[in-house]
Protein backbone atom coordinates (compact mmCIF):
# COMPACT_ATOMS: atom_id res chain seq x y z
CA UNK A 1 0.00 0.00 0.00
CA UNK A 2 2.72 2.19 -0.56
CA UNK A 3 2.45 5.74 -0.76
CA UNK A 4 4.47 7.81 -2.91
CA UNK A 5 3.48 10.95 -1.17
CA UNK A 6 1.75 10.61 1.91
CA UNK A 7 1.59 12.84 4.58
CA UNK A 8 0.44 11.87 8.02
CA UNK A 9 0.09 15.11 9.41
CA UNK A 10 -2.28 16.09 6.81
CA UNK A 11 -4.11 12.75 6.65
CA UNK A 12 -4.89 12.91 10.68
CA UNK A 13 -5.71 16.45 10.39
CA UNK A 14 -8.13 16.05 7.96
CA UNK A 15 -9.22 13.06 9.51
CA UNK A 16 -10.26 15.04 12.54
CA UNK A 17 -10.95 18.14 11.25
CA UNK A 18 -13.71 15.81 9.31
CA UNK A 19 -15.35 14.51 12.10
CA UNK A 20 -13.02 11.31 12.51
CA UNK A 21 -11.59 10.21 16.16
CA UNK A 22 -7.85 8.64 17.26
CA UNK A 23 -6.65 7.75 20.14
CA UNK A 24 -3.13 9.97 19.89
CA UNK A 25 -1.39 7.92 22.67
CA UNK A 26 -1.71 4.68 21.54
CA UNK A 27 -1.92 4.67 17.80
CA UNK A 28 0.48 6.06 14.59
CA UNK A 29 0.99 5.81 10.94
CA UNK A 30 4.64 4.64 9.99
CA UNK A 31 6.28 3.33 7.03
CA UNK A 32 7.13 -0.41 7.72
CA UNK A 33 9.88 -2.37 4.87
CA UNK A 34 7.90 -4.02 1.79
CA UNK A 35 4.33 -2.74 3.41
CA UNK A 36 4.33 1.26 2.56
CA UNK A 37 2.58 3.34 5.19
CA UNK A 38 0.25 0.95 7.63
CA UNK A 39 -0.67 1.81 11.71
CA UNK A 40 1.58 1.62 14.66
CA UNK A 41 1.26 1.16 18.27
CA UNK A 42 3.03 4.19 20.01
CA UNK A 43 2.25 2.39 23.47
CA UNK A 44 1.40 -1.25 24.61
CA UNK A 45 -2.27 -1.59 23.73
CA UNK A 46 -4.38 -3.77 26.13
CA UNK A 47 -7.21 -5.99 24.23
CA UNK A 48 -10.39 -4.37 23.54
CA UNK A 49 -9.18 -0.38 23.29
CA UNK A 50 -10.62 1.51 20.60
CA UNK A 51 -8.05 2.92 18.51
CA UNK A 52 -10.07 5.36 15.92
CA UNK A 53 -13.80 5.80 14.82
CA UNK A 54 -14.67 6.41 11.49
CA UNK A 55 -18.41 8.22 11.49
CA UNK A 56 -20.19 7.07 8.45
CA UNK A 57 -20.37 10.18 7.01
CA UNK A 58 -16.38 10.12 6.60
CA UNK A 59 -17.05 6.51 4.14
CA UNK A 60 -16.34 7.32 0.53
CA UNK A 61 -19.23 5.69 -1.18
CA UNK A 62 -21.32 6.02 -4.49
CA UNK A 63 -24.36 6.78 -1.51
CA UNK A 64 -22.60 9.09 0.34
CA UNK A 65 -21.02 10.90 -2.61
CA UNK A 66 -23.13 13.74 -4.15
CA UNK A 67 -22.39 12.04 -7.98
CA UNK A 68 -25.73 9.81 -8.17
CA UNK A 69 -27.88 13.50 -7.86
CA UNK A 70 -25.69 14.55 -10.76
CA UNK A 71 -26.56 12.08 -13.34
CA UNK A 72 -29.94 10.79 -14.85
CA UNK A 73 -30.99 7.55 -13.06
CA UNK A 74 -30.41 5.80 -16.49
CA UNK A 75 -26.77 7.18 -16.35
CA UNK A 76 -26.43 5.94 -13.00
CA UNK A 77 -28.07 2.78 -13.55
CA UNK A 78 -25.71 2.13 -16.34
CA UNK A 79 -22.96 1.82 -14.43
CA UNK A 80 -24.24 -1.04 -12.23
CA UNK A 81 -21.05 -3.29 -13.20
CA UNK A 82 -18.60 -4.56 -10.79
CA UNK A 83 -16.78 -1.10 -8.99
CA UNK A 84 -17.86 1.26 -11.70
CA UNK A 85 -20.10 3.44 -10.16
CA UNK A 86 -17.17 3.24 -6.94
CA UNK A 87 -14.73 4.16 -9.12
CA UNK A 88 -16.12 7.03 -11.49
CA UNK A 89 -17.45 8.55 -7.99
CA UNK A 90 -13.48 8.50 -6.45
CA UNK A 91 -12.40 9.98 -10.36
CA UNK A 92 -15.31 13.04 -9.98
CA UNK A 93 -14.53 13.96 -5.83
CA UNK A 94 -10.85 13.94 -6.82
CA UNK A 95 -11.91 16.46 -10.06
CA UNK A 96 -13.42 18.41 -7.15
CA UNK A 97 -10.18 19.02 -5.61
CA UNK A 98 -10.94 20.96 -2.47
CA UNK A 99 -14.20 21.49 -2.78
CA UNK A 100 -14.53 17.44 -1.87
CA UNK A 101 -15.16 16.14 1.72
CA UNK A 102 -12.79 13.87 0.57
CA UNK A 103 -10.24 15.86 -0.34
CA UNK A 104 -7.80 15.35 2.59
CA UNK A 105 -8.48 11.11 2.02
CA UNK A 106 -7.69 10.94 -1.39
CA UNK A 107 -4.40 13.57 -1.82
CA UNK A 108 -3.16 10.93 0.46
CA UNK A 109 -4.11 7.73 -1.39
CA UNK A 110 -1.07 5.33 -2.93
CA UNK A 111 -0.20 6.49 -6.64
CA UNK A 112 2.14 3.49 -7.01
CA UNK A 113 1.03 0.04 -6.84
CA UNK A 114 3.18 -3.39 -7.29
CA UNK A 115 -0.32 -5.18 -7.85
CA UNK A 116 0.03 -7.02 -10.76
CA UNK A 117 -3.01 -5.57 -12.60
CA UNK A 118 -0.48 -2.25 -13.13
CA UNK A 119 2.55 -4.80 -14.30
CA UNK A 120 3.55 -4.95 -17.89
CA UNK A 121 2.79 -7.52 -20.49
CA UNK A 122 6.31 -9.13 -20.21
CA UNK A 123 6.33 -8.68 -16.27
CA UNK A 124 2.97 -10.89 -15.83
CA UNK A 125 4.53 -13.36 -17.43
CA UNK A 126 6.41 -14.21 -14.57
CA UNK A 127 2.85 -15.54 -13.17
CA UNK A 128 2.07 -18.39 -15.55
CA UNK A 129 0.53 -20.98 -13.92
CA UNK A 130 -0.45 -19.55 -10.66
CA UNK A 131 -3.50 -18.58 -9.09
CA UNK A 132 -2.78 -15.01 -10.37
CA UNK A 133 -2.49 -15.65 -14.08
CA UNK A 134 -6.23 -15.70 -15.12
CA UNK A 135 -7.74 -13.29 -12.12
CA UNK A 136 -6.00 -9.98 -12.76
CA UNK A 137 -8.79 -9.14 -15.16
CA UNK A 138 -6.81 -6.34 -16.89
CA UNK A 139 -8.56 -6.57 -20.19
CA UNK A 140 -11.80 -7.00 -18.67
CA UNK A 141 -11.79 -3.43 -16.54
CA UNK A 142 -10.34 -1.57 -19.61
CA UNK A 143 -13.47 -3.01 -21.62
CA UNK A 144 -15.62 -1.52 -18.75
CA UNK A 145 -13.82 1.70 -18.92
CA UNK A 146 -14.98 2.11 -22.37
CA UNK A 147 -18.46 0.40 -22.29
CA UNK A 148 -20.03 1.93 -19.03
CA UNK A 149 -17.99 4.53 -17.96
CA UNK A 150 -16.76 6.44 -20.70
CA UNK A 151 -20.45 7.71 -22.36
CA UNK A 152 -21.15 8.84 -19.16
CA UNK A 153 -17.85 10.82 -18.86
CA UNK A 154 -17.89 12.12 -22.49
CA UNK A 155 -22.11 13.50 -21.81
CA UNK A 156 -21.12 15.47 -18.74
CA UNK A 157 -18.14 17.79 -19.40
CA UNK A 158 -19.21 19.94 -16.52
CA UNK A 159 -18.52 17.17 -13.88
CA UNK A 160 -15.52 15.52 -15.62
CA UNK A 161 -13.83 18.45 -18.10
CA UNK A 162 -12.50 17.14 -21.48
CA UNK A 163 -8.81 15.85 -21.15
CA UNK A 164 -8.73 15.56 -17.42
CA UNK A 165 -5.91 13.37 -16.00
CA UNK A 166 -8.86 12.37 -13.81
CA UNK A 167 -10.66 9.88 -16.09
CA UNK A 168 -8.05 8.54 -18.26
CA UNK A 169 -7.74 4.68 -18.81
CA UNK A 170 -4.61 4.92 -16.30
CA UNK A 171 -7.04 7.07 -13.94
CA UNK A 172 -8.86 3.76 -14.32
CA UNK A 173 -6.78 1.49 -13.51
CA UNK A 174 -5.17 3.54 -10.15
CA UNK A 175 -8.60 4.25 -8.65
CA UNK A 176 -9.39 0.23 -9.44
CA UNK A 177 -6.23 -0.64 -7.62
CA UNK A 178 -6.81 1.58 -4.82
CA UNK A 179 -10.30 -0.15 -4.11
CA UNK A 180 -8.67 -3.81 -4.74
CA UNK A 181 -6.09 -3.24 -2.13
CA UNK A 182 -8.24 -0.80 0.31
CA UNK A 183 -12.15 -1.27 0.20
CA UNK A 184 -14.30 -2.55 2.73
CA UNK A 185 -17.90 -4.73 2.00
CA UNK A 186 -20.89 -3.32 3.95
CA UNK A 187 -24.37 -3.99 4.10
CA UNK A 188 -26.31 -1.98 1.52
CA UNK A 189 -29.05 -1.51 3.55
CA UNK A 190 -26.45 0.77 5.88
CA UNK A 191 -27.38 3.34 3.10
CA UNK A 192 -30.55 3.18 2.05
CA UNK A 193 -32.23 3.25 5.15
CA UNK A 194 -30.66 6.69 5.81
CA UNK A 195 -32.17 7.82 2.34
CA UNK A 196 -35.53 6.89 2.91
CA UNK A 197 -35.77 5.76 6.90
CA UNK A 198 -39.71 4.83 6.52
CA UNK A 199 -39.20 2.57 3.04
CA UNK A 200 -39.23 -1.21 3.82
CA UNK A 201 -35.76 -2.54 2.99
CA UNK A 202 -35.90 -6.32 2.28
CA UNK A 203 -34.12 -8.71 3.27
CA UNK A 204 -32.39 -8.66 -0.02
CA UNK A 205 -31.21 -5.56 0.83
CA UNK A 206 -29.77 -6.77 3.86
CA UNK A 207 -27.50 -9.05 2.32
CA UNK A 208 -26.08 -6.84 -0.42
CA UNK A 209 -22.62 -6.07 0.25
CA UNK A 210 -21.23 -2.82 -1.64
CA UNK A 211 -17.39 -2.01 -1.81
CA UNK A 212 -16.84 1.03 0.28
CA UNK A 213 -13.91 3.54 1.02
CA UNK A 214 -13.42 3.69 4.73
CA UNK A 215 -10.41 6.25 5.81
CA UNK A 216 -7.98 5.30 8.24
CA UNK A 217 -9.07 1.31 8.49
CA UNK A 218 -7.87 1.13 4.98
CA UNK A 219 -4.25 2.11 6.12
CA UNK A 220 -3.88 -1.34 8.17
CA UNK A 221 -2.09 -3.75 6.32
CA UNK A 222 -2.89 -8.05 6.23
CA UNK A 223 -0.42 -10.30 7.19
CA UNK A 224 -1.11 -14.16 8.23
CA UNK A 225 -1.92 -14.73 11.42
CA UNK A 226 -0.80 -11.37 12.53
CA UNK A 227 -4.05 -9.95 13.08
CA UNK A 228 -4.58 -7.97 16.36
CA UNK A 229 -7.26 -5.64 15.92
CA UNK A 230 -10.84 -5.48 14.31
CA UNK A 231 -13.36 -3.30 12.81
CA UNK A 232 -16.22 -2.88 13.95
CA UNK A 233 -19.79 -1.45 12.94
CA UNK A 234 -21.55 0.96 15.10
CA UNK A 235 -25.40 0.75 15.15
CA UNK A 236 -26.05 3.12 17.39
CA UNK A 237 -23.82 5.80 18.69
CA UNK A 238 -21.31 5.45 21.08
CA UNK A 239 -19.24 6.62 22.91
CA UNK A 240 -20.26 10.54 22.26
CA UNK A 241 -19.04 8.88 18.58
CA UNK A 242 -21.83 9.29 15.82
CA UNK A 243 -22.34 6.29 14.20
CA UNK A 244 -19.79 4.62 12.42
CA UNK A 245 -17.25 2.30 12.46
CA UNK A 246 -14.75 1.69 15.12
CA UNK A 247 -11.22 0.13 14.82
CA UNK A 248 -10.71 -2.05 18.63
CA UNK A 249 -7.76 -4.47 19.29
CA UNK A 250 -8.48 -7.96 20.10
CA UNK A 251 -4.70 -9.15 21.17
CA UNK A 252 -2.38 -7.05 23.38
CA UNK A 253 -0.01 -5.26 21.10
CA UNK A 254 3.57 -4.34 21.90
CA UNK A 255 4.51 -0.64 21.63
CA UNK A 256 6.37 -0.27 18.33
CA UNK A 257 5.28 -3.08 16.63
CA UNK A 258 2.58 -3.15 13.92
CA UNK A 259 -1.04 -3.04 13.91
CA UNK A 260 -2.80 -5.19 11.61
CA UNK A 261 -6.12 -5.71 10.53
CA UNK A 262 -8.82 -8.58 10.57
CA UNK A 263 -8.00 -10.16 6.78
CA UNK A 264 -8.22 -13.82 7.01
CA UNK A 265 -5.03 -15.68 6.88
CA UNK A 266 -4.71 -14.87 3.24
CA UNK A 267 -2.18 -16.81 0.87
CA UNK A 268 0.76 -14.60 -1.05
CA UNK A 269 -1.39 -15.30 -4.33
CA UNK A 270 -3.58 -12.91 -2.70
CA UNK A 271 -1.82 -10.85 -0.55
CA UNK A 272 -0.01 -10.17 -4.51
CA UNK A 273 -3.31 -9.52 -6.23
CA UNK A 274 -4.81 -7.13 -3.87
CA UNK A 275 -2.19 -5.62 -2.12
CA UNK A 276 1.48 -5.82 -3.79
CA UNK A 277 3.42 -7.29 -1.14
CA UNK A 278 3.67 -11.16 -0.23
CA UNK A 279 4.70 -12.38 3.57
CA UNK A 280 7.70 -14.32 3.90
CA UNK A 281 8.41 -15.93 7.40
CA UNK A 282 10.01 -19.11 9.17
CA UNK A 283 7.69 -21.83 8.05
CA UNK A 284 6.17 -23.85 11.00
CA UNK A 285 8.49 -26.95 11.64
CA UNK A 286 5.06 -29.61 10.81
CA UNK A 287 5.10 -28.08 7.31
CA UNK A 288 8.01 -28.09 6.61
CA UNK A 289 8.06 -31.98 7.34
CA UNK A 290 5.86 -32.30 4.92
CA UNK A 291 8.32 -31.17 1.89
CA UNK A 292 10.67 -32.52 -0.05
CA UNK A 293 14.51 -31.09 1.34
CA UNK A 294 15.10 -30.47 -2.27
CA UNK A 295 12.00 -28.14 -2.25
CA UNK A 296 12.83 -26.47 1.01
CA UNK A 297 16.81 -25.89 0.01
CA UNK A 298 18.05 -23.57 2.42
CA UNK A 299 15.00 -21.23 2.04
CA UNK A 300 12.96 -22.90 4.68
CA UNK A 301 10.50 -19.41 4.40
CA UNK A 302 7.31 -19.15 2.84
CA UNK A 303 3.02 -18.10 4.30
CA UNK A 304 1.82 -21.24 6.10
CA UNK A 305 -1.59 -19.86 4.63
CA UNK A 306 -0.53 -20.52 1.14
CA UNK A 307 -3.01 -22.44 -0.70
CA UNK A 308 -3.34 -23.93 -4.68
CA UNK A 309 -6.65 -23.13 -6.17
CA UNK A 310 -7.64 -25.95 -8.57
CA UNK A 311 -10.65 -25.56 -11.26
CA UNK A 312 -13.77 -28.15 -11.56
CA UNK A 313 -13.17 -28.31 -15.12
CA UNK A 314 -9.59 -29.65 -14.43
CA UNK A 315 -10.70 -32.26 -12.63
CA UNK A 316 -13.43 -33.42 -15.16
CA UNK A 317 -10.81 -33.46 -18.20
CA UNK A 318 -8.70 -35.72 -15.80
CA UNK A 319 -11.84 -37.86 -14.48
CA UNK A 320 -12.58 -38.38 -18.21
CA UNK A 321 -8.81 -39.23 -19.29
CA UNK A 322 -8.97 -42.00 -16.11
CA UNK A 323 -12.02 -43.60 -17.23
CA UNK A 324 -10.53 -43.99 -20.99
CA UNK A 325 -13.79 -45.76 -22.79
CA UNK A 326 -15.42 -45.27 -20.17
CA UNK A 327 -16.02 -42.13 -20.18
CA UNK A 328 -18.73 -42.00 -23.60
CA UNK A 329 -21.56 -39.84 -24.76
CA UNK A 330 -23.77 -41.31 -21.98
CA UNK A 331 -21.07 -40.13 -19.56
CA UNK A 332 -20.00 -36.93 -20.74
CA UNK A 333 -23.80 -35.47 -21.06
CA UNK A 334 -24.30 -36.83 -16.97
CA UNK A 335 -21.55 -34.31 -15.81
CA UNK A 336 -23.40 -30.83 -16.41
CA UNK A 337 -26.11 -32.77 -14.41
CA UNK A 338 -23.73 -34.27 -11.43
CA UNK A 339 -21.78 -30.95 -11.14
CA UNK A 340 -24.95 -28.49 -10.99
CA UNK A 341 -26.25 -31.05 -8.31
CA UNK A 342 -23.05 -30.20 -6.37
CA UNK A 343 -23.67 -26.37 -6.65
CA UNK A 344 -26.88 -26.58 -5.64
CA UNK A 345 -25.79 -28.88 -2.62
CA UNK A 346 -23.55 -25.43 -1.68
CA UNK A 347 -20.81 -27.07 -3.00
CA UNK A 348 -17.88 -25.26 -4.81
CA UNK A 349 -15.82 -26.14 -7.61
CA UNK A 350 -12.85 -24.55 -6.79
CA UNK A 351 -10.75 -26.55 -4.87
CA UNK A 352 -8.22 -24.80 -1.86
CA UNK A 353 -5.47 -26.81 -1.57
CA UNK A 354 -2.81 -26.84 1.55
CA UNK A 355 -0.02 -28.07 2.88
CA UNK A 356 -1.59 -30.54 4.70
CA UNK A 357 -1.07 -34.57 5.97
CA UNK A 358 -4.63 -35.06 3.70
CA UNK A 359 -5.97 -34.72 0.97
CA UNK A 360 -9.13 -32.10 0.67
CA UNK A 361 -12.16 -34.55 1.36
CA UNK A 362 -14.21 -31.70 -0.94
CA UNK A 363 -12.01 -32.74 -3.54
CA UNK A 364 -12.41 -36.86 -2.87
CA UNK A 365 -15.88 -36.05 -3.28
CA UNK A 366 -16.11 -34.58 -6.15
CA UNK A 367 -14.26 -36.96 -7.81
CA UNK A 368 -15.89 -39.55 -6.63
CA UNK A 369 -19.19 -37.62 -7.46
CA UNK A 370 -18.12 -37.50 -11.49
CA UNK A 371 -16.54 -40.95 -11.36
CA UNK A 372 -18.94 -43.47 -9.99
CA UNK A 373 -22.66 -44.05 -11.24
CA UNK A 374 -23.57 -45.92 -7.86
CA UNK A 375 -22.35 -42.24 -6.16
CA UNK A 376 -24.25 -40.21 -8.35
CA UNK A 377 -27.17 -42.26 -8.00
CA UNK A 378 -27.01 -42.36 -4.32
CA UNK A 379 -26.59 -38.51 -4.94
CA UNK A 380 -29.52 -37.90 -7.08
CA UNK A 381 -32.07 -40.30 -5.29
CA UNK A 382 -31.01 -39.37 -1.48
CA UNK A 383 -29.63 -36.03 -1.53
CA UNK A 384 -26.27 -37.52 0.25
CA UNK A 385 -22.70 -36.53 -0.92
CA UNK A 386 -20.35 -38.92 -1.83
CA UNK A 387 -18.33 -40.34 0.20
CA UNK A 388 -14.75 -39.45 0.89
CA UNK A 389 -13.25 -42.63 1.09
CA UNK A 390 -10.10 -42.67 -1.32
CA UNK A 391 -9.17 -45.88 -3.37
CA UNK A 392 -6.73 -46.18 -6.21
CA UNK A 393 -9.09 -44.53 -8.86
CA UNK A 394 -9.03 -41.36 -6.81
CA UNK A 395 -5.40 -40.90 -6.53
CA UNK A 396 -5.08 -41.86 -9.85
CA UNK A 397 -7.14 -38.43 -11.32
CA UNK A 398 -5.99 -36.17 -8.20
CA UNK A 399 -2.27 -37.03 -8.96
CA UNK A 400 -3.11 -36.46 -12.75
CA UNK A 401 -4.85 -33.07 -11.83
CA UNK A 402 -1.85 -32.16 -9.81
CA UNK A 403 0.71 -32.81 -12.25
CA UNK A 404 -1.03 -31.45 -15.01
CA UNK A 405 -0.74 -27.94 -12.73
CA UNK A 406 2.39 -28.32 -12.44
CA UNK A 407 3.57 -28.44 -15.60
CA UNK A 408 1.85 -24.80 -16.16
CA UNK A 409 4.55 -23.37 -14.71
CA UNK A 410 7.49 -21.86 -16.84
CA UNK A 411 9.88 -22.03 -13.87
CA UNK A 412 10.96 -24.99 -11.63
CA UNK A 413 11.62 -25.29 -8.12
CA UNK A 414 15.24 -24.88 -8.49
CA UNK A 415 14.67 -21.20 -10.01
CA UNK A 416 12.62 -20.23 -7.38
CA UNK A 417 14.74 -20.86 -4.87
CA UNK A 418 17.95 -19.40 -6.28
CA UNK A 419 15.67 -16.02 -7.35
CA UNK A 420 14.44 -15.33 -3.76
CA UNK A 421 17.53 -16.40 -2.07
CA UNK A 422 19.78 -13.95 -3.94
CA UNK A 423 16.41 -11.38 -4.36
CA UNK A 424 15.02 -11.20 -0.87
CA UNK A 425 17.85 -9.74 1.04
CA UNK A 426 17.84 -6.65 -1.43
CA UNK A 427 14.28 -6.25 -1.72
CA UNK A 428 13.71 -6.66 1.95
CA UNK A 429 17.45 -6.02 3.68
CA UNK A 430 17.42 -6.70 7.76
CA UNK A 431 16.56 -9.93 8.88
CA UNK A 432 13.92 -11.75 7.15
CA UNK A 433 11.98 -12.72 10.02
CA UNK A 434 11.78 -9.39 11.86
CA UNK A 435 11.91 -6.98 9.33
CA UNK A 436 8.11 -6.81 8.95
CA UNK A 437 7.79 -5.63 12.38
CA UNK A 438 10.21 -2.69 12.73
CA UNK A 439 8.80 0.91 10.81
CA UNK A 440 11.79 1.45 8.53
CA UNK A 441 12.74 4.14 5.72
CA UNK A 442 11.62 4.12 2.28
CA UNK A 443 14.03 1.60 0.74
CA UNK A 444 14.50 2.09 -3.46
CA UNK A 445 14.98 -1.18 -6.06
CA UNK A 446 14.08 -1.40 -9.29
CA UNK A 447 10.37 -2.49 -10.29
CA UNK A 448 11.19 -5.20 -12.52
CA UNK A 449 13.23 -6.76 -9.63
CA UNK A 450 11.06 -6.81 -6.82
CA UNK A 451 7.96 -8.20 -9.39
CA UNK A 452 10.28 -11.01 -10.44
CA UNK A 453 11.27 -11.32 -6.49
CA UNK A 454 7.14 -11.45 -5.80
CA UNK A 455 6.20 -14.01 -8.30
CA UNK A 456 9.11 -16.03 -7.19
CA UNK A 457 7.83 -16.22 -3.64
CA UNK A 458 4.53 -16.82 -4.84
CA UNK A 459 5.28 -19.43 -7.69
CA UNK A 460 7.36 -21.16 -4.73
CA UNK A 461 4.39 -21.44 -2.56
CA UNK A 462 1.88 -22.97 -4.68
CA UNK A 463 4.85 -25.53 -5.95
CA UNK A 464 5.68 -27.11 -2.66
CA UNK A 465 2.07 -27.69 -1.82
CA UNK A 466 1.68 -29.54 -4.95
CA UNK A 467 4.66 -31.79 -4.90
CA UNK A 468 4.02 -32.54 -1.62
CA UNK A 469 0.64 -33.76 -2.22
CA UNK A 470 1.75 -35.39 -5.69
CA UNK A 471 4.33 -37.19 -2.98
CA UNK A 472 1.86 -37.95 -0.52
CA UNK A 473 -0.11 -40.18 -3.74
CA UNK A 474 3.32 -41.34 -5.14
CA UNK A 475 3.78 -43.43 -1.47
CA UNK A 476 -0.53 -43.96 -1.33
CA UNK A 477 -1.13 -41.19 1.73
CA UNK A 478 -4.77 -39.88 1.57
CA UNK A 479 -7.43 -39.36 4.02
CA UNK A 480 -10.30 -41.31 5.11
CA UNK A 481 -10.74 -45.05 4.77
CA UNK A 482 -8.92 -46.40 1.85
CA UNK A 483 -9.31 -49.24 -0.11
CA UNK A 484 -8.26 -50.65 -3.33
CA UNK A 485 -11.24 -49.96 -6.17
CA UNK A 486 -11.27 -48.95 -9.48
CA UNK A 487 -13.49 -47.26 -11.38
CA UNK A 488 -14.89 -50.00 -13.47
CA UNK A 489 -15.91 -52.16 -10.28
CA UNK A 490 -18.61 -49.55 -9.53
CA UNK A 491 -19.80 -48.56 -12.75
Amino acid sequence: MAARSFDSEQFLSWFEDAGGWYDKRLIGLSPFMGMGYGAVALDDIPVDSALFHVPDKLVLSSYTSELQSRLLPSEWDSLAHGWCQLILTMMWETIRGADSPWHGYLVNLPSDFETPMLWSEEERTELIGTDIEDRIGKEDAEADHRKYLGPVITAHPELFPAGSSHTTLSAFHLQGSRILSRSFTVPLSRFTRRHDAESDISDDDEEIQVAVMIPFADMLNAAFERDNVHLYADEESQNDHPEGFTMKSTKSIRKSTQIYNTYDSPPNSELLRKYGHVDVLPLPSDLLKLLDPSDVGDWPYGNAGDEVLIDGNCVVEAVAVALLDRADEIWRQSIPKRVDWWLEEGQDDIFALALSRELDTSLIAFVRLLSYDHEWLRAEKKGKLPSTEVDNFVLTVIDAVIRDRLARYDHDVEVDLALVKEAWPIVHPGDVIEAENFPVGATSIAANRLRQCYAAVVRLGEKRILKAIAHSISIGNGNGKKRKAEADDEQ
